[in-house]
């Protein structure tokens, strides 16, 4: 498989915001990788009409945005599916004020909680693992942001909490993805 590098949150910011669409690229990814970990099928075109329904209330993606969105579904899928892709999340350059990004983490667990949610079935059987990692999420989605903390260990805390969202969203789709492969993953504690 070629490897598919995903988009710089600022291209997908600057194409979201001369769409028609006011969405976050943290957002886009969260829900686009949500569907993935929660069981839309794996091909190119499945994970759209949930994805529209989520993001532009079924009123159809703009044709200016497909490129981009493609491109980042299947950078998604294709780092998920093999981790020596090194799947990561879309959030903004580490040049930005630390509060900026922990609300983008904020908005990328809120939209991987829709995505997983749309797709997932109640009938599906998921481990207790998973519904302590999906109720861990919840938790960093109501996240308060303190704004006068940019100190050396609020930092150190945000990548935690993104690399905890990172391999809890990874063990997900390992568990609940539809491409039928077994995985052997480790269990997050």
């Amino acid at each position: 498989m070629d490897k598919v590098k995903l988009p710089l949150f600022a291209d997908v910011n600057a194409q979201l915001q001369q769409s028609d669409l006011l969405v976050n690229p943290a957002d886009v990814h969260g829900v686009i990788c949500g569907l993935l970990s929660g069981g839309v099928k794996l091909d190119s075109k499945a994970w759209l009409a949930p994805f529209d329904e989520l993001i532009n209330e079924g009123l159809g993606i703009p044709d200016s945005l497909e490129a981009v969105l493609t491109d980042v579904y299947s950078a998604s899928e294709a780092a998920l599916k093999d981790m020596t892709l090194g799947f990561e999340l879309l959030l903004p350059d580490m040049d930005q004020p630390l509060e900026t990004r922990m609300e983008a983490l904020a908005e990328w667990v809120q939209g991987f909680l829709g995505g997983f949610g749309m797709v997932h079935s109640t009938e599906t059987k998921a481990s207790d693992d998973v519904k302590e990692l999906i109720a861990d999420f919840a938790s960093i989605a109501q996240m308060d942001v303190d704004s006068e903390d940019d100190s050396n260990e609020a930092e150190e805390a945000f990548y935690e909490i993104v690399e905890y969202v990172r391999m809890g969203a990874t063990y997900c789709f390992n568990e609940l993805s539809d491409s039928g492969d077994v995985k052997d993953t480790p269990i997050l504690h």
